[in-house]
Parts: C-alpha cells; sequence; structure tokens
C-alpha cells in the first residue's frame, strides 16, 4: 500500500480555496449559496424552502 502524507498550511488552503471559488462563474456561485441556503434551512430552522415575504408598516407620531 502506498500512503502519501501531505503536509500544508492554513495560508496554502486559504489560497486554494480562494482559486476554486475564482474558478466558478458567478451564476455557478450563486446556485452553490442557494443549495446551501436550502439545507441550512431544512436542518437548522425548518423553514420551507422560498424566503417569506412580510412587510411591516410603521407611523411616525
Amino acid at each position: 500500500m502506498d500512503m502519501k502524507i501531505k503536509i500544508t498550511t492554513h495560508e496554502k488552503l486559504k489560497e486554494e480555496d480562494r482559486k476554486y471559488w475564482k474558478s466558478l462563474t458567478p451564476e455557478e456561485r450563486l446556485d452553490i449559496v442557494e443549495q446551501l441556503r436550502i439545507e441550512a434551512g431544512k436542518f437548522l430552522y425548518e423553514y420551507p424552502a422560498r424566503f417569506q415575504r412580510i412587510i411591516t408598516v410603521t407611523r411616525k407620531a
């Protein structure tokens, strides 16, 4: 069995992460954010898949 250990730093990981996100188109980035929002809503908040619109009217005294 051929095992290799790769040692890296936080700075290197951060750089690789930025390169990955910059390689995506804006549409792909938004799709990923939307997927993460939906998944977070399912597990954390039990919200429906869409945002609920709420309007609040206030009056000046």
